[in-house]
């Protein structure tokens, strides 16, 4: 007969100790982060928080019992005490979760106020509450699970080996069998079935895009490339922008077409193949004879953000070529976790190709080249230079939006920057190559003649996850916390182990879901990024007027 949930914790009943850790992490995840949560993240986030403590509590309870059992020589607390205790916790825990949520949603409410997002109403606090008991409870029956099957290993082992050790041999055993299932089974069969979906939302084509009329964009009349081969974000990197008639309306010499290229995951079988065909393909539509030529690393999906693209066309009025290849299925968050090489292959390849197809024009016929990436795209980017020397050896200029904290190149210039100068806006060697911009107030360096060609600009807020997070946050506090901190930056979040990495986990996967101009969202700051990096040739006839109507026009694009 199958036993009651309370008969069962009767005789199975959860630790104490763990409680009391599992309270405390709780109380530590609703703490402040970079940006709001919504309530299921922040769930995830608490309950996945709530099981480590339990188990560091566990871990402690059990140590301390131990010290206790010898000093008390065996004898055990009185019933009625362990029974006040228990009660003693729930009034505790009921107290301090009251607390902690109250002052959370202060917290929250002036988070948001920051980034300028409307505060969430009670239910958001009652659903979180709710979800992050379940997720709790979840991970804790399957730790008690592997405990379980530990202990019914370890039965038969200490018939002959003693049991103590039998019972390490058998935990580790249950342990390396855990991990086995995980990485050779559940792992690749979560990561196909991955892989599946996202490949089926790549056959998709997005409200809005339509194959191109003009045959300087791939899938057009003419293109070596098919409409169906290029992909989701391909279809919509071609198949939206300025026409002839939106460049136009800003004025200057008559526009012409700007050339995008695109290359689809399908388009070929690999990373090579698909760059030779990117290189005909810019040929074909005259991409070398354009003004300037962008080698764009995509996101996961192949995304480009179309806020960077169309400014760089309204500033050239269409004298541009913009090249980029789909390396993935997958969003860029989860690539950046599972898929990183395939991103450097990917971008490689596609650099080379074009820098050799473009080293091959005479010096005073090619295009300005400068290269651009966003999120991952920046690992992917970077990662076909040696180091800083060789890409400004190579190229005109460049373009880093939201890089994540695990960029080598960057890495290394963060490390070198100027003493007295925070993480997050690093001054390395005066600012003559490499600058941050962290806001729309940066832009006025543009004008800077100390800042020499060729221009290396990393735009990035300091409120964007994407280029907080490391794996390192679990268990070391990062720079960025312990300097002078940004505007858009808590005063009161603090960095605590395990906790904080889970929290900007949470935060990288949503950071795209605030205004513009905080987390991963830059918008209209593309606008000042270009005409930094790629200034047009005609760029006097720009008036403030004008450069503020075209950043109204940037902006007015609806969010990814």
């Amino acid at each position: 007969m199958r036993a009651s949930p309370r008969t069962y914790l009767r005789r199975h009943p959860p630790d104490f100790a763990g409680l009391v850790g599992a309270l405390v992490f709780f109380v530590i995840s609703v703490t402040p982060s970079l940006l709001p949560r919504s309530w299921i993240f922040q769930s995830l986030v608490s309950g996945i928080a709530a099981a480590i403590g339990y188990a560091v509590g566990t871990l402690i309870g059990w140590a301390l019992a131990a010290i206790l059992r010898r000093v008390a020589r065996g004898r055990r607390l009185p019933r009625k005490h362990v029974r006040a205790a228990w009660w003693g916790l729930a009034l505790v825990a009921a107290v301090v979760c009251t607390f902690a949520l109250a002052a959370s949603a202060r917290w929250q409410t002036q988070l948001r106020a920051v980034v300028e997002v409307a505060s969430p109403g009670p239910n958001y606090y009652l659903q979180m509450l709710g979800v992050s008991v379940a997720v709790f409870v979840a991970l804790v029956a399957v730790a008690r699970l592997l405990r379980a099957a530990a202990r019914a290993l370890g039965r038969p082992l200490s018939w002959w080996i003693p049991a103590p050790v039998a019972m390490v041999l058998s935990s580790f055993a249950i342990l390396g069998l855990a991990l086995w299932a995980w990485s050779g089974l559940l792992y690749p069969s979560l990561l196909g079935a991955a892989n599946s979906a996202f490949g089926a939302a790549n056959l998709e084509t997005m409200d809005g895009s339509s194959p191109p009329r003009s045959p300087t964009h791939a899938g057009g009349p003419g293109s070596l490339l098919s409409w169906d081969s290029l992909g989701r974000e391909g279809r919509q990197f071609v198949g939206r922008g300025p026409d002839l008639e939106r460049l136009a309306a800003f004025g200057g010499d008559t526009p012409t077409d700007p050339v995008r290229t695109y290359v689809g995951l399908d388009s070929g079988d690999t990373s090579v193949v698909r760059a030779d065909l990117a290189v005909r393909e810019l040929e074909r539509a005259g991409g070398f004879e354009r003004d300037v030529l962008v080698i764009a690393t995509s996101t996961g999906t192949g995304w480009v953000d179309p806020a960077a693209i169309d400014s760089l066309e309204y500033l050239h009025g269409g004298d541009s070529a913009i090249v980029a290849m789909q390396y993935s299925y997958f969003p860029s968050w989860l690539s950046f976790l599972v898929d990183q090489q395939q991103a450097i292959e990917s971008s490689r390849a596609l650099f080379d190709a074009v820098y050799r197809a473009w080293s091959a024009i005479d010096a005073a016929d090619r295009p300005m080249l400068v290269v651009y990436g966003e999120s991952l795209g920046v690992v992917g980017g970077a990662s076909a230079f040696a180091g800083l020397d060789d890409l400004v050896d190579k190229i005109d200029g460049a373009l880093w939006v939201g890089p994540p904290a695990a960029d080598t190149m960057l890495t290394d210039v963060v490390d070198g920057r100027e003493p007295g100068t925070p993480s997050w806006q690093p001054v390395y060697e005066g600012g003559e190559t490499v600058r941050f911009w962290i806001d729309a107030d940066d832009a006025e360096q543009r004008h800077d003649p100390a800042w020499e060609a060729p221009r290396v600009l990393v735009l990035q807020h300091p409120s964007d996850p994407i280029a907080r997070w490391t794996p390192e946050l679990i268990w070391e506090e990062p720079q960025w916390l312990r300097e002078p901190r940004a505007d858009d930056v808590p005063g009161n979040l603090r960095w605590y182990p395990a906790v904080t990495f889970w929290q900007l986990t949470a935060d990288v996967i949503r950071s795209r879901d605030v205004p513009a101009g905080f987390g991963h969202r830059y918008g209209d700051e593309h606008v000042d990024a270009w005409l930094a990096v790629a200034p047009p040739t005609d760029l006097e006839r720009w008036t403030p007027a004008e450069l503020a109507d075209l950043r109204d026009v940037i902006a007015s694009h609806p969010a990814p």
